[in-house]
């Protein structure tokens, strides 16, 4: 069953038509760090800064900042399957959340959506974030966001995003496709570095004696 705000409707008279995500996730701010992430090398907690994320919809655990956290409240851990949605800066898009390593927290600059417990079986979070960076959502984005050169979403605009409810084999097929275009993207740019690499060693073997 799944619960609209005073209606209970079966899962299946939803598919393919479009919920509010509010309807199916919970939304809520990043951590409130006051001021810039400070890098403190024996820190326990580990940062996701803007600059960790990428537009294909990914987490780079490598490069997060770790710090020590001076507040006494027990902050909301990220875990596995959360979105997180750049709501500050020139692009709004989601990232999805696995392998999250343990004690970490996302900064301001993001929300983090997190599905409902009764939404699992409506919705893939991959899918769900998938989708908030399609087109139909982004001009949703655009022509809400507020401010002049640096733009945000405010969580209410974020919350009454309209979100698609597919078939699961739909879900599961076109989150699948996507992920292999991202990785068909990494090997056509890593075949390019590498003949750029094999252009500059035959240049200066050619004009190396050049001077």
């Amino acid at each position: 069953m799944f619960e609209r705000p005073g209606l209970i409707i079966q899962e299946v008279a939803i598919i393919n038509e479009s919920v509010k995500l509010l309807e199916i996730a919970t939304v809520r701010a990043g951590h409130p760090f006051r001021g810039s992430v400070t890098h403190d090398d024996e820190g326990d907690v580990n940062v996701v800064q803007v600059k960790d994320t990428d537009v294909t919809g990914r987490v780079d655990y490598l490069s997060v900042t770790k710090t020590v956290l001076t507040t006494k409240k027990q902050p909301d851990w990220l875990k596995n399957g959360d979105v997180l949605f750049v709501s500050k800066g020139v692009k709004h898009y989601s990232v999805f959340a696995e392998d999250v390593p343990e004690q970490t927290v996302c900064s301001p600059h993001f929300f983090v959506v997190r599905l409902k417990p009764e939404a699992h079986n409506l919705i893939m979070p991959e899918f769900l974030c998938w989708q908030l960076n399609q087109l139909p959502a982004q001009r949703y984005f655009m022509t809400t966001a507020e401010g002049s050169m640096y733009l945000s979403i405010r969580r209410q605009v974020l919350e009454n995003v309209p979100v698609k409810i597919l078939p699961p084999e739909k879900q599961k097929q076109l989150t699948g496709l996507f992920r292999k275009a991202v990785r068909e993207q990494e090997l056509l740019q890593q075949l390019i570095e590498n003949r750029q690499k094999q252009l500059e060693a035959i240049a200066m073997q050619a004009l190396g004696s050049v001077a």
